[in-house]
């Protein structure tokens, strides 16, 4: 009887050392699949100037840098290094000027072009700032910016070049919403076909959308970050508020499947009538208060980067904000977080926030961030930063 109880025991012990072997190896195999991340400076430049300046695009095949300077209103092409090796004014009257207006938009396009979007009008210059192309757009919401808001995607079509235009790639579309009717038929982006200078209203809002859930609005929080990948045919899009990363197919910007996002932290607030003054205590709670994502950008391979904000709440925006000092909590990186995925899989663990503003991506899992200005004194001069992904 010994014996048997001796030899049940036995197999107890080697049934036991079987099963946590296969835990640890299943817990090995968990920690294999899901790498972890960190965002690590390694490099920094400054570009001199005597006000301070935005950066809006990178060309990986000129290895310049396009910018613009506030004030001087000039189109600038930098070098890696921070250099400003072209001055180009053409704001103004006259042959390869562009009028009065500034851009609310600056990139660079096919073939080495560079594409200025104005209120009213988008050129496309060549390499010495000729015009090739220049088309008039029929805008809902004239924007007068003191520096352009960001870059105008492109993509093609055979020999044709399509740009995604207009006021909501850069600002909140509840500008265009003036009642139902506005607000049902709002598409993203106006898509402009380059050649024949056609405009047409592209991308719905998906059925399932936040902001399809009810016939309010959110002020302040219908803006959008998006980037198109020339090199898989995709336009990846995030609305504020919404809870997935949404891929289109091009040219046809046909949905083609959406990824998840799972936020740590997101305080939402309630959504106001069509028509709420933009002085409204509920509308001004949103924009103060309320969580949103704020940039999308694309890495090496099929590797995305999320920032996002956390949203606070109203006794915590009381106690930061002063009359000397008042407290805008979407750019307080404290506030904010930034999610990896990875083909097409969300990274569970969330990286803290990056002081200063995302601008766009580099080569080699790299990001360029402008850093915050002083607010005690004008510099004349501007910081950048550049952050990579890394594994740990």
């Amino acid at each position: 009887m010994k014996n048997l109880i001796y030899s049940f025991f036995n197999l107890y012990l080697i049934l036991l050392a079987i099963a946590s072997s296969c835990s640890t190896k299943n817990g090995d195999l968990a920690t294999q699949k899901e790498e972890i991340y960190e965002l690590v400076k390694v490099d920094s430049f400054q570009v001199d100037n005597f006000t301070r300046i935005s950066i809006l695009d990178y060309s990986s095949e000129e290895k310049l840098y396009l910018g613009y300077s506030l004030n001087e209103d000039d189109i600038l092409e930098i070098s890696e290094n921070g250099e400003i090796i072209n001055r180009v004014h053409r704001k103004g009257d006259g042959p390869n000027f562009y009028g009065t207006w500034n851009p609310i938009g600056l990139g660079f396009g096919p073939n080495g072009q560079r594409i200025v979007e104005l209120p009213f009008q988008v050129i496309s210059y060549n390499k010495d700032y000729e015009i090739e192309q220049s088309h008039r757009i029929m805008s809902p919401l004239p924007i007068r910016a003191n520096t352009p808001l960001g870059r105008p995607p492109y993509y093609q079509k055979n020999d044709t070049t399509f740009l995604l235009v207009g006021p909501s790639n850069y600002l909140t579309a509840t500008y265009l919403i003036h009642n139902l009717e506005g607000k049902d038929t709002l598409q993203n982006f106006y898509q402009l076909n380059m050649l024949t200078g056609r405009t047409e209203t592209v991308v719905p809002y998906e059925a399932n959308s936040i902001y399809n859930s009810t016939e309010n609005i959110y002020p302040e929080l219908m803006g959008k970050s998006f980037f198109i990948d020339l090199d898989s045919n995709e336009l990846a899009l995030v609305q504020n508020l919404d809870t997935e990363i949404l891929i289109y197919n091009l040219p046809d910007l046909s949905l083609k499947r959406s990824i998840p996002i799972i936020h740590s932290e997101f305080q939402s607030y309630s959504p106001v009538p069509i028509g709420t003054p933009f002085s409204d205590e509920n509308v001004l709670v949103l924009n103060r208060l309320a969580a949103r994502n704020q940039k999308l950008l694309k890495l090496d391979g099929n590797t995305y980067v999320l920032r996002y904000f956390t949203g606070i709440s109203q006794s915590e925006y009381d106690s930061r904000n002063t009359e000397e000092k008042p407290y805008i909590g979407q750019f307080d990186e404290s506030e904010q977080r930034i999610v990896i995925f990875k083909n097409d899989k969300q990274i569970s663990t969330e990286l803290a926030g990056i002081k200063g503003s995302l601008i766009l991506a580099l080569p080699k899992n790299r990001i360029l961030v402008q850093e915050s200005e002083n607010p005690d004194f004008e510099e004349e001069f501007t910081r950048f930063s550049i952050y990579q992904l890394k594994n740990k």
